[in-house]
């Protein structure tokens, strides 16, 4: 039956075109945004994990910048640290050459401060983002020796956490202008001082003194021995007695003066340790490796303690107490290397977590940009393919529609003639 009022196969026809027009928008969205998933409504699950997974990828990119600047900032201190430590191998030469005995050590003091000058030069002008590690003041309300550097970003259901590497500046500063500790300090070391001294009097002296009476009585003994050989027959008797009392004699002078040098070598050694306990009390490990106050003896128990700042040979002779002091300082600039060597190998550890921390943060981002294209991207081979077809099916639509609608304009034929 055909109907004027009512089109059944132009409603089908046109139902039908709906229905490929919308498939063919849904295709074109595809493959113009390269998604299969583009918002909520299209696959609400997939949708919501990719877009928490573009969150968090967004937070790792965060990490990877923050890591970024914290091997730039480990670099440049690694720089300074380095121009430091060659500069201070330079006044360690210099000290070995002073101790010669024709050594021209005003000069050579010349060159010394000079080179302590640019230390402190370096240390100061080390500076990453307005931050310098290496000269500081501890005494700073918003002072805080240790960097955390964010190192990760990671979710576990409603819960994320972010960690630190965190960088302990105060192994490695070279100045703290702290000057309360600095007043602490130089108290320490005059105190302290004055008592070493008046212990390396006292040991000395007692040894000097142990030591005379000791050559006196050996002195004594032999005369004695030589008045008694001198009144005797002289035969082979005799001489055995003198060898044997001139034995005695020695053996106990040798005795006596060991036992005074022992004494001495201890007191002197509990005199630098007492001035080592006393200048770690007031807080010298506290300040940088460059002004701390440092303890050195030599192997006869003289003792010289100094800052690397603070080293001055310019009025010292070729006596022996002053090439001692001179040696002193030597072993001095030594244990600074030494500490310079050790900050550097900490920061290099540190440099090389950094650098393996931000490859696994890339690696991460790789991993979540993996996930959310499996989830959300559009197969475009599928994709174009399925455009085609719609096209296709489209005119066809199109056509059928047209002969629907035309079914009806047959009926007109039927009132001509």
């Amino acid at each position: 039956m055909t109907s004027l009022m009512t089109n059944t196969s132009s409603m089908v026809a046109l139902q039908t075109l709906r229905t490929i027009n919308s498939n063919l928008d849904q295709t074109n969205n595809r493959v113009s945004t390269g998604l299969r998933v583009n918002s909520a409504s299209d696959n609400a699950a997939y949708w919501s994990i990719a877009t928490t997974t573009r969150s968090d990828n967004g937070a790792l990119g965060a990490v990877k910048d923050s890591l970024g600047l914290a091997k730039s900032s480990v670099d440049t201190v690694n720089t300074g640290l380095d121009t430091v430590r060659n500069a201070l191998q330079k006044v360690k030469e210099k000290l070995i050459t002073a101790a010669s005995p024709d050594a021209d050590r005003a000069k050579l003091q010349t060159e010394i401060g000079s080179l302590l000058s640019a230390l402190k030069n370096n240390a100061e002008s080390t500076v990453i983002s307005g931050s310098n590690w290496l000269s500081v003041d501890s005494s700073e309300a918003n002072y805080n020796a240790t960097k955390a550097v964010v190192a990760s970003f990671s979710r576990t259901g409603d819960s994320v956490q972010v960690d630190t590497i965190d960088i302990d500046t105060s192994t490695f500063k070279l100045l703290d202008k702290n000057a309360t500790v600095h007043t602490a300090v130089d108290a320490a070391v005059t105190t302290s001082s004055a008592t070493y001294a008046t212990a390396k009097t006292t040991a000395e002296t007692a040894y000097t003194t142990a030591s005379t009476a000791a050559t006196t009585a050996y002195d004594t003994a032999i005369g004695t021995a030589d008045t008694t050989f001198a009144g005797s027959a002289m035969d082979a008797a005799a001489v055995a007695a003198r060898d044997a009392a001139y034995a005695t004699a020695t053996n106990t002078r040798d005795a006596a003066i060991a036992t005074a040098d022992t004494a001495k070598t201890t007191a002197l050694d509990g005199a630098v340790l007492a001035l080592s306990n006393s200048l770690d009390a007031s807080g010298t490990d506290s300040l940088g490796i460059l002004d701390k106050s440092r303890v050195a003896a030599t192997a006869n128990g003289t003792a010289t303690v100094s800052s690397i700042m603070d080293i001055d040979i310019s009025g010292l002779t070729s006596s022996q107490d002053d090439l001692d002091q001179i040696a002193n300082y030597t072993s001095i600039v030594d244990a600074a290397l030494t500490d310079l060597t050790d900050a550097s190998t900490s920061l290099g550890s540190t440099a090389s977590r950094i650098e393996s921390q931000t490859n696994f943060v890339q690696a991460l981002q790789d991993a979540n940009n993996r996930a959310i294209g499996a989830l959300v991207d559009a197969n475009m081979e599928e994709e174009s393919t399925k455009l085609k077809a719609l096209q296709t099916q489209q005119q066809l639509a199109v056509q059928s529609l047209g002969i629907a609608n035309s079914s009806s304009q047959s009926v007109l034929s039927l009132f001509r003639g």
